[in-house]
């Protein structure tokens, strides 16, 4: 692996390395202070910790996701590049949330998308180096960080790939800098820095990032909440909703809507039955009145009856579109797969 943007083009000089002998491996340190052990941004990771990695993998790590990745083509798109632009979030109307929960990136619900920011050491050429460049031995002081972990080094280049299509534009740069999605240093950037930098992770295959990242893009948190209960084995995803008041609130709509076409349908139905009792007293003179109600409430009954037909035969019909879209892109994938697969083989012939 090669770290995808170089030295010239890096967005944070803070932290350097050094080869800490013949047998390859790397040490980091800081540039700007060298009296101080932890990364940029980070002060409770310190380099020289023995769990860096462990930090690491905390940040970035996506255990959940990569659960659910092979049933999540019920869930959302299946295309790595299914990432809107910020300003196409904007347009949307989605609030842009920050979240430091790595599982939460790049989900939404109702007018929010939430949106991990990049941590400054990410944009450093030294770091990808040091930190998460295989070396060639494990025979230093820095045995335990010598073979980065290969889920670490997927799900972060998973993590900066989703940003070479989040930001695209300048709108998209400005929006990232108003919603402190980059660090605080790159108040100042421009859009040609930001894509000599980030345009590298935009040449990474979906072979090379971790299930969460190699096949989707954004996810629906309420199709989540939902698929949770089954393959998760717990009742959500995640909480949003921390007061019972809102949880239930979303209910209140549904139950109402069900209560009043209730309350129609037998309103409907005491009209014709009382249209009925008139007609066997032989009140004739009000036969014209009692005919009119008598064929208003069926007709009112057949409407409510079209009206449930309708939005019945709208779900099934969404349910299957998705459904189908799902399907046809698993089959589109596996037979990219097995071209790949056909091309590799040929080229190594």
């Amino acid at each position: 692996m090669t770290v995808p943007f170089s030295q010239e083009v890096q967005l944070n000089n803070q932290l350097g390395f050094t080869n800490t002998g013949a047998s390859g491996s790397r040490s980091l340190f800081r540039i700007d202070n060298p009296s101080c052990h932890c990364l940029p941004g980070q002060p409770w990771i310190l380099i020289q910790s023995g769990n860096f990695y462990q930090h690491l993998e905390r940040e970035f790590l996506t255990p959940d996701l990569n659960t659910l990745a092979p049933h999540l083509w019920l869930v959302a798109t299946q295309s790595s590049s299914h990432i809107d632009a910020l300003h196409e979030q904007v347009l949307k109307g989605c609030n842009i949330v920050i979240t430091e929960n790595p599982e939460l990136h790049l989900t939404w619900a109702n007018n929010r998308v939430f949106v991990k920011p990049i941590p400054p050491y990410m944009l450093s050429n030294a770091f990808w180096t040091a930190q998460l460049v295989p070396s060639t031995s494990s025979s230093s002081i820095h045995d335990l960080r010598c073979e980065p972990p290969t889920a670490l080094v997927e799900a972060a280049l998973g993590f900066m790939r989703t940003y070479y299509y989040l930001i695209r534009h300048e709108s998209d740069l400005h929006v990232a800098k108003q919603s402190r999605l980059l660090p605080a240093s790159l108040t100042d950037i421009t859009l040609e820095q930001w894509h000599a930098c980030i345009t590298g992770f935009g040449d990474i295959q979906d072979d090379q990032v971790s299930p969460r990242y190699s096949s989707y893009g954004t996810f629906r948190l309420s199709r989540l909440n939902l698929w949770a209960k089954f393959l998760l084995r717990r009742f959500q995803f995640y909480h949003i909703n921390r007061q019972y008041g809102k949880y239930f609130a979303r209910f209140y709509a549904p139950i109402l809507f069900f209560f009043a076409i209730l309350t129609v349908v037998l309103g409907a139905m005491q009209v014709s039955l009382q249209a009925d009792v008139y007609e066997d007293r032989g009140r004739h003179h009000w036969v014209g009145l009692q005919e009119i109600s008598l064929w208003f409430s069926v007709a009112t009954l057949m409407c409510i009856c079209a009206i449930g037909l309708v939005l019945l035969s709208l779900l099934i019909y969404m349910l299957l579109r998705e459904i189908s879209f799902a399907v046809k892109g698993v089959i589109r994938r596996r037979r990219y797969g097995a071209q790949a697969q056909v091309a590799r083989k040929e080229s190594l012939a």
